[in-house]
């Protein structure tokens, strides 16, 4: 799973896009990238709180060699002081689709352990799972599917809410990136 945020290093094709315009309503992302590459949608909020939020359905896992499939929201302010990571990666392994949902935060560059959101295959390939991040100056929690759980981590200033997947397809609907 730690491989899964080289993302950031792929070469090749990738598709980067702003969206401010639509950030103040919900929206639909069907999130479809080959192997070894990823897609992006980013936008900022202000703050005092920060709230990103919507629905993920993982549809479609292709074979890749280097980056794991992942569909996730992140929240990172403008110095990359730290980051919130929550989503669910999926690995092919043989025949059957394995998934897992994951909350992985980062502080001044360090990785935490990535904290599991449920039990393996527990997140379904076509299923639909709300998917959720809150924070805030007294920290907040992360929602995926039935479970949620408590983030330690104060946010202040701008920070950067973004939807990111590789590998895969992933649709999310019912998408509200703009915190209100």
């Amino acid at each position: 799973m730690t491989r899964g945020f080289l993302l950031v290093a792929v070469t090749g094709a990738a598709w980067f896009g702003s969206i401010d315009a639509a950030a103040a309503q919900n929206f639909e992302y069907d999130c479809d990238t080959q192997a070894e590459h990823y897609s992006v949608l980013k936008t900022v909020q202000d703050g005092p709180n920060y709230d990103v939020r919507g629905n993920i359905s993982p549809r479609r896992v292709f074979a890749v060699k280097e980056y794991v499939t992942l569909g996730t929201l992140v929240l990172e302010p403008d110095d990359k002081s730290w980051r919130v990571r929550l989503g669910i990666t999926a690995l092919q392994a043989g025949a059957d689709t394995v998934t897992m949902g994951t909350l992985e935060i980062t502080r001044n560059g360090k990785a935490g352990k990535p904290q599991m959101l449920g039990q393996v295959f527990e997140y379904q390939m076509g299923k639909t799972y709300p998917i959720r991040l809150e924070l805030g100056s007294e920290g907040g929690s992360a929602t995926l599917g039935d479970h949620t759980v408590p983030i330690d981590l104060q946010a202040k200033g701008k920070v950067s809410a973004s939807v990111i997947c590789s590998g895969g397809e992933f649709l999310f609907t019912d998408l509200n990136l703009s915190g209100n």
